[in-house]
């Protein structure tokens, strides 16, 4: 009698607690916009604070190389960890003055070189065309009437959009009171993280343990864990690097080939490096539009040049920085690209890689225990051409081969 009380009570609590959830889910979904509203607070007062959590874990194998090389002196050895995050910040901030100080003025010069020649540019690419395409027939005149349509609409957008918009994003630069404040805090959430990491990582441990009891869960989810570290670790650290590598040397190669915004395109090519696979591509098209402009046949150069780069970059470069640190084939980088650049835009094509190896590797492991919990091979080659009745009659013969044996 007890035991059904206390099964019914269960029973109910689950009722009770489903139609909970339901309502609730509802009233999220007719309250979305409200919800939306407070989410949107949340992030932009959070956003310095995510914003330290990954340059803190973009700059920690830095912090721990430095901390390694001051442990080795004993006097410095106490103070090694405040240490190794001075130098950390000291090198992060060179870096980025570097970058501003020697990169960034060229860019914003070549920008604005650009914005004054486009008009004059596309007039002597459209003069050549009508040369070229001048006669008679009707498909020339078709064309020379689509290309001044194009040329009229792109001259109004020009004048009546491309300078407002180019006023409008440096109206925001100049109000760069929010932004030094940001970034003040974000630096500062960095240091805090970077001098007690191990205590801030054991606190969150500690809490997860406090909620779940199931000792294989915790163990999985650990590994799991590590896992992804391991994934996100290797590769954005070495896509950077590469990214770094690829820009230089497209910038010393079109600077010995003398073609025309060198740096500005070395810059996008570069950036656009860290997306995996299509990156150098997609940075060639606008730079490809732009020496164009300026030399036909330069620009046949520089795409043959690109091709070039992107294949010393896919097969040399890039195997050698980054290993296999994702183990995802070709098909699976192309799929995570196309689902996380939709749901998260382009931080969603750098980021998606890691994150579908991460889902990969947890799918893998499913598989793997529930194919050992079944006696099956769990080599996928192994799979190759074999029905379900094949590889269970496998198993049986697997089995009675044992059986024989231990006999």
């Amino acid at each position: 009698m007890e035991s059904d009380k206390k099964r019914y009570l269960r029973m109910g609590v689950t009722i009770f607690a489903s139609l909970a959830a339901v309502v609730a889910f509802f009233f999220l979904i007719l309250r979305y916009q409200g919800l939306k509203a407070y989410l949107d607070v949340i992030h932009v007062a959070l956003q310095p604070v995510m914003a330290g959590i990954v340059i803190a874990y973009v700059l920690c194998p830095v912090a721990k190389f430095f901390e390694r090389q001051f442990g080795r002196v004993g006097w410095l050895s106490r103070a090694a960890r405040s240490l190794s995050v001075l130098f950390t910040l000291i090198f992060a901030m060179g870096i980025l003055g570097l970058f501003c100080a020697l990169v960034l003025p060229q860019v914003v010069d070549s920008i604005r070189t650009l914005v004054v020649d486009l008009p004059g540019m596309l007039e002597v690419q459209l003069t050549r065309l009508e040369t070229y395409l001048k006669s008679d027939s009707e498909a020339a005149a078709t064309a020379m009437q689509m290309i001044t349509s194009i040329e009229t609409s792109l001259m109004t957008w020009i004048k009546e959009n491309l300078f407002s918009t180019v006023s409008n994003v440096a109206g925001s630069v100049l109000s760069v009171g929010s932004a030094i404040v940001n970034f003040v805090v974000s630096v500062v959430v960095m240091v805090y993280l970077l001098l007690d990491r191990e205590r801030y990582l054991a606190q969150c441990k500690k809490l997860f343990y406090a909620v779940s009891r199931n000792e294989r869960f915790n163990s999985a989810v650990m590994e799991v864990l590590h896992q992804t570290d391991r994934i996100f670790g290797g590769f954005i650290s070495g896509k950077l690097l590469d990214s770094l590598i690829v820009g230089i040397i497209c910038f010393v190669c079109l600077t010995v080939m003398k073609m025309p915004y060198a740096l500005l395109v070395s810059v996008i090519v570069g950036v656009t490096n860290i997306i995996p696979m299509f990156g150098p591509f997609i940075g060639a098209i606008p730079s490809a539009f732009l020496i164009l402009l300026v030399s036909p046949s330069k620009c046949l150069l520089f795409l043959v040049f690109i091709i070039i780069l992107q294949q010393l970059d896919g097969n040399v470069i890039g195997p050698k920085i980054l290993g296999n640190s994702t183990g995802l084939s070709a098909l699976y980088v192309t799929v995570a690209m196309l689902l996380f650049g939709k749901l998260m835009g382009f931080v969603g094509m750098i980021v998606g890689v890691p994150l579908f190896a991460t889902m990969y590797y947890i799918v893998k492991r499913l598989a793997e225990y529930s194919l050992r919990q079944q006696g099956l091979p769990m080599g996928t080659a192994e799979y190759a051409g074999m029905s379900g009745e094949a590889q269970r009659k496998e198993k049986m013969d697997h089995e009675e081969e044992k059986q024989n044996e231990e006999i």
